[in-house]
């Protein structure tokens, strides 16, 4: 055995009694990242495997690969940029996707991901990124919500106003997304009333099931008036009504909500940059193209190459009712969970809606909480790194 997975053993011994990993750096004078590096990499079915350095030989051996390959693969990326031909009109461009269409076609072997890139690239087919994605933004504890499994966590936007050629009548596109198995659910409109949101919502809601979490930005039309911060809109009474928690991601903070302002950006390229409308009756009808696109034909890594419908195909999912009629109700709000992430500011203070401030701890300046309505009790709980810090009195 080698001195130095000797001294992996060592440590490994010395940290399964009980040694702190400050204190076996020390001894071993290793530093602290070697320590945890390893103690990441051990494996107690594997003690001395797992303690093993790894080899550097490429994992795949190189492979020569035809001409002809590549440019069936430079083919498809320039059918996809064009979007003309049948079956490519909402198709996506990147090279995961051709890499699936490949994987479908039966081509084998299919080249990585990472392999096609290289070659789109060398065709001067990936443009270069945009200034403002290189940019990096400071990176701070955030309240992320649970979205692990289908339905977790919903998405919701609303994008707009456009204009269709010839008519200054304002358009809307209201997009609805799950954040797990990237199904979509798409509708246009001709204002951005609450009511127009939520019945977009209910519909949306019956075809894809019932999210736990509901995610939007400070919207009025998704939160309620400014006049009455605490009296909330119908969005969120129909939310909590379906047991649905509503949860309002800080303002001025549009990334927060990047999974569907991403699709509001592909949304734009597929459909509302490319096809022309005569009316709101065509727009309908390709909104409604793409959102079946989106569902049966778009393929994506993290659902290891399945599309959406074929993602959510079997899982029992809580479905709305077809007969539900709340959203035509006049509601009250009873009870249930009303959900803000909040920047405290330099005060020590946050803003729910409007002016509606609450003191919380000026040593957490410029860090995130949570703060959640208790509607039954009405009280504001505030939360920090997943603790209670403070509650307050909310009278609603």
């Amino acid at each position: 055995m080698d001195h130095e997975n000797a001294l992996r053993q060592e440590a490994m011994r010395r940290l399964l009694s009980g040694e702190s990993q400050a204190s076996i750096s020390r001894a071993l004078s290793k530093s602290r990242r070697w320590v945890s590096y390893w103690a990441k990499r051990y494996r107690p079915d594997d003690p001395a495997g797992s303690l093993q350095n790894r080899s550097c030989a490429p994992q795949q051996p190189h492979r020569r690969w035809s001409q002809s390959l590549v440019e069936q693969v430079l083919k498809s990326r320039r059918l996809r940029m064009a979007a003309e031909e049948p079956g490519y009109e909402h198709a996506l461009i990147g090279a995961e996707a051709i890499h699936y269409e490949l994987r479908a076609l039966g081509v084998e072997p299919v080249p990585s991901v990472r392999t096609i890139h290289y070659w789109l690239k060398q065709a001067d087919l990936v443009p270069p990124p945009a200034e403002e994605s290189t940019k990096e933004r400071p990176v701070k504890p955030y309240p992320t919500p649970q979205r692990e499994q289908v339905n977790d966590l919903h998405q919701v936007d609303l994008k707009g106003p456009f204009y269709l050629s010839g008519s200054a009548q304002k358009y809307y596109l209201l997009a609805l997304r799950d954040f797990c198995s990237k199904g979509v659910a798409l509708q246009a409109a001709q204002n951005r009333k609450a009511q127009t949101a939520v019945d977009f919502l209910v519909a949306a809601w019956q075809r894809r099931g019932l999210p736990k979490i509901l995610q939007m930005d400070n919207g009025l039309e998704f939160r309620g008036s400014n006049r009455y911060p605490r009296a909330f809109g119908k969005l969120v009474k129909v939310c909590l009504d379906l047991e649905i928690e509503p949860l309002f991601v800080p303002p001025r903070e549009p990334w927060r909500n990047g999974f569907i302002e991403n699709f509001n950006g592909q949304a734009e390229r597929l459909l509302l940059n490319r096809e022309q409308f005569a009316d709101f009756a065509q727009l309908q009808a390709g909104v409604a193209r793409l959102e079946q696109a989106v569902n049966a034909t778009h393929r994506y890594a993290p659902l290891d190459g399945q599309t959406p419908d074929e993602f959510v195909a079997g899982k029992e999912l809580r479905r709305l009712s077809r007969d539900y009629d709340g959203h035509q109700r006049k509601l009250q709000l009873v009870k249930g969970k009303i959900s803000f992430i909040r920047l405290v500011r330099k005060s020590g203070r946050i803003t729910l809606c409007a002016n509606d401030k609450f003191e919380v701890d000026p040593d957490l300046k410029w860090q995130y909480v949570l703060a959640q309505v208790d509607v039954q009790a009405q009280k504001l709980l505030i939360f920090h790194l997943g603790e209670l810090i403070k509650t307050c009195d909310y009278d609603m």
